[in-house]
């Protein structure tokens, strides 16, 4: 099983990510794991832009609040397929909380936008009152540890991803 599927496997990833690098783009590789193996999958195209820079090629991926860590699109090999919205990945430790206005730009930008740090899961559509669609919490940080929530939540996250309609 992968980790995509497997919640022992990605909370020991985690756990290790917080152990060993201490840093959110630690996470796009887990993240892009899940979403890459969810049901859409064969009809999106999953793009890394965190480390675009504004060019005359990437200006496409550039939204109001910048650009995010990733970007949705249909599974079409061109630079003009259509963005169908984007992901936003914060350190496990932040508080999406505080990011706030960051979202409101990917919203305004791409209308679809699930924003995690990899304990909470958040999707968002086209919101003027910045109110989730749906949010799926894993676990907790208290005192510097992870608990943990039980599988169930895992399996309603990986459900919640499914229904997601990116067209």
């Amino acid at each position: 099983m992968s980790l995509a599927n497997d919640f022992a496997m990605y909370t020991d990833e985690i756990d290790l990510i917080r152990a060993q690098n201490r840093v959110e783009c630690d996470l796009y590789s887990i993240i892009a794991c899940i979403i890459r193996e969810r049901k859409h999958s064969k009809v999106i195209s999953l793009r890394d832009v965190s480390a675009r820079r504004g060019t005359e090629f990437s200006n496409v991926f550039k939204g109001e609040s910048g650009f995010p860590d990733f970007v949705v699109r249909e599974r079409v090999a061109s630079n003009k397929a259509s963005i169908l919205g984007a992901i936003e990945v914060k350190y496990i430790d932040e508080n999406l909380e505080k990011h706030i206005d960051q979202l409101k730009g990917h919203l305004n930008s791409y209308k679809k936008v699930i924003f995690t740090n990899g304990i909470n899961w958040k999707y968002y559509e086209d919101s003027i009152e910045l109110k989730p669609i749906w949010e799926v919490n894993l676990g907790t940080i208290s005192n510097g540890k992870i608990t943990w929530y039980k599988d169930n939540n895992w399996k309603t996250l990986l459900k919640k991803l499914d229904e997601i309609e990116w067209h």
